[in-house]
């Protein structure tokens, strides 16, 4: 079965009052979605310059969009990572995850869906943190998608079953639809990859055929085109494997009449081919003739691949027809774009070269993205983990090295008095703060909620010292600025990897220590250092 219409669908919605584009950005959309994109692109550029943070976002991701769905992907990509660049002076975390849903689409569209998992996993991440789950299903959704491309079909159902569920509670109508049609294209990607001919798998193609069909009538009634269309041209693709070619022809052919009505150029050539190939089989030679030359005019300029096939296939017609004459002019032209096809390819090799350097060259950015907290925009858990395990590595070695930890005096206090866009508000100046005048070799991070951490390659001696200057700047830090009344002080921990024998250093016996030592310093009586181990030994600064 030949691969399935590719679907279509928006980065950006308005429906989720936290990321909802603003009236410019719906119009750029609007112009995405009408097939417009030269005049998309051109809009972005006019109302990028003096755009704030989180507009700029949305202008910079729908732009790449539009440079990815006019074929221009390397374009989109850089435009996207532009995106996440300015994504990170925003205050919304989901500002972020817009700018990695547009890498993750870029990367989809050249075909690096090991990336593009990486990212959208990324962008997974911070809808949880966000606890966004509109943000959180549509990069579900675009996981699943390349889950199905890359065959794990299981998986790919599971993960896209999921987006769906959420969705039809946090998402629009058109959302949940847009789902729904990848959930259906990654069953029938599935069918296809089932061992056996077309007539062994006729029943599970005619059920594929019922629920496409059923998915179009219903975007039919929901007024949404573009769905309609591609659903309708699947719903045919399956009726030809069932076998039913009656049905298969009629089908097709609602489907190249909404095809060519949506601007669907490419889809609708499809169409028109499998409608040639079916009244060949039939031995409506004629009409099949006319179909493909239809097709292949619809082709012009296009995929050389997709043209030599449709040659071969007119080649083929005209011999059933007896004109050994046309056949061989056809088979000609199959010929010529199969020489344009290596020509291609060659090119295709020396773009994909580009594209790999280039992609290597974004590789530690995307790396960096993958570490760093969505708010703060200093190192997130997991950077902090993978730091840890060296710290441990490099102390087994010899080297000194040291860790705090660090925790916000009453911070569920601050977010019932001031709220929690305030909350957030500390959170950020503080990840700030903890982030001044670090040397290379030191490591702040956010590891949950109101808890931080710093790693020092010094003793603990020093680490003390960094620990009380912290907590010093904290408190005589004007608060005010983000609230009348707002005070904040933290309570810090402190431990040196040397106060363990080899055999007993951990990563997670550090932690602990200076975990145990941060809820020493909250027991008494916060804002403090403590460093001592025993409620006797105890040490405190402040």
């Amino acid at each position: 079965m030949p691969v399935l219409q590719i679907e279509y669908t928006l980065l950006m919605h308005a429906d989720n009052p936290a990321t909802a584009p603003a009236p410019d950005a719906e119009r750029i959309r609007n112009l995405i979605e009408a097939g417009r994109l030269a005049d998309a692109i051109a809009a972005a550029d006019r109302l990028l310059d003096g755009a704030g943070a989180t507009d700029g976002v949305q202008l910079l991701s729908l732009k790449s969009l539009a440079l990815v769905s006019a074929g221009q992907a390397m374009d989109g990509l850089r435009v996207a990572h532009e995106a996440h660049d300015r994504a990170r002076t925003d205050t919304a975390p989901s500002a972020a995850a817009e700018a990695l849903l547009a890498i993750g689409f870029a990367l989809q569209a050249m075909e690096d869906h090991a990336r593009a998992i990486d990212v959208f996993t990324q962008a997974e991440r911070i809808a949880k943190q966000a606890d966004d789950p509109h943000l959180l299903a549509r990069a579900l959704r675009r996981l699943g998608i390349s889950c199905s491309v890359l065959g794990q079909h299981a998986q790919a159902e599971s993960i896209l079953g999921e987006a769906a569920t959420l969705l039809a509670a946090h998402g629009s109508a058109a959302e949940a639809c847009h789902a729904r049609f990848s959930i259906l294209n990654a069953r029938s990607r599935a069918l296809d990859a089932l061992p056996g001919d077309a007539a062994a798998k006729s029943d599970r193609y005619r059920q594929l055929y019922d629920d496409w069909q059923a998915f179009a009538d219903e975007m039919s009634q929901q007024k949404l085109t573009r769905l309609e269309a591609m659903a309708t041209g699947n719903s045919g693709i399956a009726a030809r494997h069932t076998g039913d070619w009656p049905l298969a022809l009629t089908v097709l052919g609602r489907a190249a009449t909404l095809q060519a009505a949506a601007g669907l150029r490419g889809h609708h050539a499809v169409t028109v081919n499998h409608v040639g190939a079916i009244l060949l089989g039939q031995g409506r030679t004629a009409e099949a003739i006319a179909e493909l030359q239809r097709g292949i005019e619809l082709l012009a300029g296009g995929n050389p691949r997709d043209l030599m096939e449709a040659w071969e296939a007119l080649a083929e017609a005209h011999e059933q027809a007896d004109d050994p004459r046309a056949a061989l002019a056809a088979y000609k032209k199959a010929r010529s774009e199969e020489c344009r096809l290596r020509d291609d390819d060659a090119r295709l090799a020396a773009i994909q070269r580009e594209q790999r350097n280039e992609i290597a060259r974004l590789a530690g950015q995307w790396a960096r993205i993958a570490g760093q907290d969505a708010l703060t925009g200093i190192a997130n858990r997991r950077a902090f983990d993978d730091a840890m395990q060296r710290l441990i590595d490099e102390a087994r070695s010899g080297a000194v090295r040291s860790l705090l930890v660090i925790d916000l005096d009453h911070f569920k206090r601050i977010n019932d008095t001031f709220g929690h866009a305030t909350g957030d508000l500390v959170l950020q100046r503080f990840g700030a703060l903890l982030g001044e005048g670090r040397r290379s070799g030191d490591l702040p991070a956010r590891i949950g909620g109101e808890e931080f951490a710093l790693l020092l390659p010094c003793s603990l001696t020093d680490a003390v010292e960094v620990a009380a200057r912290i907590a010093g700047q904290v408190r005589h830090h004007d608060w005010r600025q983000e609230a009348d009344g707002l005070a904040v002080t933290i309570s810090i921990g402190a431990a040196c990897a040397g106060e363990f024998e080899p055999d007993a250093m951990s990563a997670r016996s550090l932690f602990a220590l200076a975990d145990r030592r941060l809820y020493a310093a909250k027991e008494g009586g916060r804002d403090q250092v403590c460093w001592g181990d025993t409620a006797d030994a105890r040490r405190r600064t402040t």
